[in-house]
Formats: structure tokens, C-alpha cells, sequence
């Protein structure tokens, strides 16, 4: 019997978890499952392998490849500027976790692409500023077969940007007008743009007045309408602030703030109705429309992974036609750019853990169902069944038990490996 700080004892508390060379660290990731953690990278490839191995029927290869949480970062690695010279960083990846087809043979129906992004905020004048807030969102890649394929049969693709923590921009030029009373004179008000964030709604304004009909009404008493719901303002940040009076001009300038409910944040895309103070008598009604335009970063991805793609079908499959540089691809991918509004995560910190069940969710339908959902619009991939934030804190409780479970039998058997795990246990299977 060893003493308790025996070397052969540490060792066996210290056991890591590996799954097809994804590793977890008993204490530093498994703390990741707590309240008020995020999943990291080690965990999301843990988990998704897992999910990859565990999931499919019959034994069958998995329908979604995924090639780590890392390929993002690692394909624009050495300021290269695109996804076709990026290529070099991960050339070997798609075969080496995929076989010799990789991304091509007939059992990929999508290419699963975690993105980690530095959020940027939006100032009251519609500027952004760089935060040191990262976020994880998905790109799935839907039928990644058809990209850079000039004669493929089936060449319909989209890439679905999946966003638990959606972030959304408009601008309007000319701006949103109207006037109080309908008139010219006296007081008008004029949108210049709208902001979203989460369940955050911001509305750029300038309110102003002639000095005809009183002081600016008071920005503060506005409202929101979204879903068929009402909202009221959370919060006024203004950069220009005098109200006028009888006889005296005024403006007031900036940002009016509305947080959205789960209902009133169901779409990204559509129609906000401004009521500018209390609607004080203003028309026309403000409606303003939040257009579907990807973000810089979203369209950044579209171009990266689809000059990816064209190199390494080139590649794989051989060259077609003349000699390529990966600009076909990479506006395939971005014109094929769907926008859904999924669920929204009502904590700042849970969208690893939506963009990990996301994927486990993705995996229950074969490659051929993926491949024909390339062709849905962006309202009809939002009512798939993607995850809520309740049904997150479910899973994070599960994959609380499941890490709990592993580690009790890796300790039990002295070996961390799942793989032997669950051959020497096939019910930690279930």
C-alpha cells in the first residue's frame, strides 16, 4: 500500500481524459462546467468528438466533419491573406481526420467552423470599438462538396452563420424622418441607424426643434416595438443636449437603448416600429428595418473558408479547368451567406456551450438531409430546433455527470483513454 503522496497515486488523480487526441485536464477544464463558466476549446473538441463518435447510427461515419475548434485561428495564422494561401497552415488536416475523400466523399454533409471573435461595442454615434470580449459562434457550411465544383450535380451550398449572441448593424440614407404633428415646422425626429446586440437594441437618433412648438420632447419616455411586444427604453446616451424652448432652437443627439424579451428577440431580421417619446403626436411612424447583412467578420469567414475549400479540393480531386487562385470559392461561400435567427443566450458566458450543442444537434441527420437543407431559406433553417437557454443549462448538467462518470472509471481501470473506456464499460456508450 502506497502512502498517500505516493508518486503512483498522484499519477492516478492526475489522469487526463483522451478521446481521439482530445485531451481533458481533470482540473482546469472540468472547472469550464461550473456556473458562470464558458466552455473552452479543450472541452468543445472533447465533446464534439465524442458527439461524432456516439451520435451517428449504425455505427456510420459522422454526417458533420469538424476539424478542431482551433482550424479558424490556425487557417489565417502568418497574416496570409486569404483561405487559399492559409491553406499551407492546415493542408493536412481534412485527411488525416477524414481519410483519403476528406471533405468530398458522399458522407460529408457539412463542415462545421467554430469561430472565436473579438466583439467590438457600438458607440452612441454607430462607431465601433474593439473590446478584449472574446464570443464562439458557428459557421456550418452545408453541402462543402459543391465549392470550387464546376460540373457537381448536387452544387447547391450555404454557409449558415449560427449565433446565440446575434450582432446586426443598419444604417439608413437617407435617415428615418418624422415630425411632430406631420408638419415641417416645430419638432422633427430622424433615425440614422440601428444596432443589435444580444437582446440589446440600440436606435441612433437626432431629435430637433425650431423653437415653434416648445422644447424637444424627452427621449427618455420612448419605446420599442418588436415581435409584437413593447419595450422601454433602458438607457439614453446622448452627445448633444439641449432640449431648446419657446422661441429657442434645440437637439438632442445619440442613443436610445431597448432590451429585448426572448419573444421580441426571436428575428434579427425585420421590422423595429420607433415611438420617439411616448409617440408624442410624430409622422410618419418610424419603422425601421433591420436588413440581412452578414458582418465584417461573418463575410471574412465566407472568404477564408471558401478559398479553403477550393485549394483542398484541388487538391484532393485534382485541378478543373484552369489554374485557380481561390477567389471562386471564396465568393461562392460568401454569396451563399444564410443569417438565421436562432435562440439567444440570456448570459454572457454559455455560447461555447450553444455552439457545442448546435453541432450534436446537426449530427442526428445524415449527410443527404444536410446536403438538401443548402437550399432553405434563412426562415425556414431558424425553425429547426435549435437550442434554448434552458435546454444549455440542461446540458451543462449532463456533461457535468458524463465528465464525473469518465473520470470515476479512468481512475477505477488507471487509464484516461475514453476509447478503451467505453470498450472495457460499453454502457458509458449510453
Amino acid at each position: 500500500h502506497g502512502s498517500p503522496s505516493s508518486p503512483a497515486l498522484i499519477a492516478r488523480m492526475q489522469l487526463e481524459l483522451t478521446f481521439q487526441r482530445a485531451v481533458v485536464h481533470p482540473v482546469h477544464d472540468t472547472k469550464r462546467l461550473e456556473a458562470g463558466q464558458d466552455l473552452n476549446d479543450a472541452l468543445l473538441d472533447f465533446f464534439v468528438k465524442l458527439g461524432q463518435a456516439l451520435i451517428p447510427e449504425d455505427s456510420q461515419a459522422p454526417s458533420v466533419a469538424y476539424l478542431g475548434s482551433h482550424f479558424y485561428d490556425v487557417l489565417r495564422k502568418g497574416g496570409v491573406k486569404d483561405g487559399w494561401q492559409g491553406h499551407k497552415n492546415v493542408a493536412n488536416w481534412a485527411k488525416r481526420r477524414l481519410g483519403k475523400e476528406g471533405l468530398f466523399g458522399p458522407g460529408v454533409g457539412a463542415l462545421a467552423v467554430p469561430v472565436n471573435e473579438q466583439l467590438a461595442h457600438v458607440t452612441y454615434d454607430g462607431r465601433q470599438e474593439q473590446s478584449q470580449e472574446k464570443h464562439w459562434w458557428l459557421a456550418l457550411l452545408l453541402n462543402p462538396a459543391a465549392v470550387g465544383d464546376d460540373g457537381a450535380a448536387d452544387g447547391d451550398m450555404s454557409m449558415l452563420c449560427l449565433d446565440s449572441f446575434v450582432r446586426a448593424e443598419m444604417r439608413f440614407d437617407p435617415s428615418v424622418r418624422a415630425c411632430k404633428g406631420g408638419s415641417d415646422q416645430g419638432n422633427s425626429v430622424e433615425v440614422m441607424g440601428l444596432s443589435r446586440i444580444g437582446f440589446n437594441i440600440k436606435v441612433h437618433f437626432k431629435a430637433l426643434g425650431d423653437g415653434t412648438a416648445g422644447a424637444v420632447p424627452e427621449p427618455r419616455r420612448s419605446r420599442l416595438r418588436a415581435g409584437g411586444r413593447v419595450f422601454a427604453n433602458t438607457e439614453t446616451e446622448l452627445k448633444a443636449r439641449d432640449p431648446g424652448g419657446d422661441g429657442r432652437s434645440g437637439c438632442l443627439e445619440g442613443a436610445l437603448s431597448f432590451r429585448l424579451d426572448r419573444r421580441g428577440a426571436a428575428k434579427t431580421v425585420g421590422q423595429y416600429n420607433l415611438e420617439y417619446s411616448d409617440d408624442a403626436g410624430y409622422e410618419p411612424a418610424l419603422k425601421l428595418r433591420m436588413g440581412e447583412k452578414p458582418t465584417h467578420c461573418q463575410a471574412q469567414v465566407a472568404r477564408f473558408v471558401g478559398g479553403y475549400l477550393e485549394r483542398e479540393r484541388e487538391l484532393t480531386v485534382g485541378r478543373q479547368g484552369p489554374a485557380r487562385d481561390g477567389s471562386r470559392g471564396s465568393k461562392q461561400v460568401e454569396g451563399a451567406l444564410v443569417l438565421p435567427g436562432v435562440p439567444q443566450q440570456e448570459t454572457s458566458h454559455d455560447c461555447g456551450f450553444f455552439i457545442m450543442e448546435m453541432i450534436l444537434r446537426t449530427l442526428q441527420l445524415t449527410a443527404k438531409a444536410l446536403r438538401e437543407l443548402a437550399t432553405a431559406s434563412s426562415v425556414e433553417i431558424a425553425m429547426l430546433p435549435w437550442p434554448s437557454q434552458q435546454q444549455i443549462l440542461r446540458r451543462k448538467a449532463m456533461l457535468r455527470e458524463i465528465i464525473d462518470t469518465l473520470f470515476a472509471n479512468a481512475r477505477r481501470h488507471g487509464t484516461g483513454d475514453v476509447e478503451v473506456l467505453m470498450r472495457q464499460q460499453p454502457d458509458l456508450r449510453g
